[in-house]
């Protein structure tokens, strides 16, 4: 499994992303990915993935996800 952090676009660390599973920066789960969009834990969108981009879901270019790194790395 793969983890990847969530920056906005000052590279401020907002959460990262493990597997499908979105988290804070407190390690709280607050979403899960499916297909390209984010989703809440109620199951509303709240951004779209695009390559490696994050976007509100008017397509407005809110952050970025930052390299793939082997989550045995963090153990």
């Amino acid at each position: 499994m793969f983890t990847r952090g969530i920056f906005n676009r000052d590279g401020e660390v907002l959460g990262y992303l493990s597997g499908t599973r979105v988290y804070n920066q407190d390690d709280q789960l607050i979403g899960n990915v499916r297909g390209r969009e984010v989703v809440d834990l109620d199951g509303e969108r709240r951004w779209v993935i695009d390559g490696d981009a994050l976007l509100d879901l008017r397509g407005n270019v809110i952050g970025y996800l930052g390299d793939r790194v082997p989550q045995d790395d963090y153990e």
